[in-house]
């Protein structure tokens, strides 16, 4: 939805996303959003759909609720292990879904997205975006840490590349792999001069019968280019 800074009547301007949770302006004037996809839990589970980037567009369909990338969800590419292939929810497609620019890994929680814009820090026309990291066992199983990084995406070609992450023999959060890095990175934002990349951290949070945030973990972490 979209409305004036003064107030005033809410306007639509695309739907079909299922939770869309960042928004960002390309330097080329497109919108970008980043849409968390289906989970494997509720009442119609549905198997290995990973998040997906856009370009929003004025009046189209993204495909919530019944396709993921393209394709529906009674695709046979979405039953989960020993369950039932998800059915369609809709009567009838109200148009052609949009196809996303990229996608991201299941259950990475694709968040927070800006785009450089200076050359002074890099890959100018490239979108980042914040991956909070699975919540796992609650959207469902993973054979490992999922997300708890920054990734960098080529648009033009929807290559996603690792940008910030955590060293160690496997992905995850610092709490998983050692040491004091990165925890569960939320938001990204390029300052105004183009020299930095600021993530907002949510720090550490646990997984059991429910979310468990610990306090004062958080931090901003500030991201420049190294002097070769």
């Amino acid at each position: 939805m979209r409305t004036r800074l003064g107030g005033g009547s809410l306007e639509l301007v695309a739907w079909g996303f299922r939770n869309p949770f960042g928004l960002a302006f390309a330097p080329d004037g497109r919108l970008y959003v980043t849409d968390n996809a289906y989970d494997k839990r509720g009442s119609r589970p549905v198997f290995g759909a990973g998040d997906q980037l856009f370009v929003v567009e004025q009046g189209r369909w993204y495909g919530w609720p019944d396709y993921h990338g393209g394709r529906t969800v009674a695709s046979g590419l979405y039953e989960p292990p020993g369950g039932d292939e998800p059915r369609r929810v809709l009567a009838r497609d109200p148009r052609p879904p949009s196809r996303p620019v990229a996608l991201f890994a299941v259950h990475s929680s694709s968040n927070g997205i800006d785009f450089s814009r200076s050359t002074a820090f890099g890959h100018v026309g490239d979108a980042f975006v914040a991956q909070f990291g699975d919540m796992a066992t609650g959207s469902g199983k993973v054979l490992g840490p999922v997300g708890f990084k920054v990734v960098r995406v080529d648009v033009t070609r929807g290559v996603v590349h690792d940008f910030a992450i955590n060293r160690g023999r496997q992905n995850g959060p610092a709490t998983k792999v050692g040491g004091a890095g990165i925890g569960r990175p939320v938001a990204v934002r390029c300052d105004p001069a183009g020299n930095a990349l600021y993530v907002v951290d949510f720090g550490v949070m646990t997984i059991g019968d429910s979310p468990q945030p610990y306090p004062e973990t958080g931090v901003i972490w500030r991201i420049t280019r190294s002097t070769p």
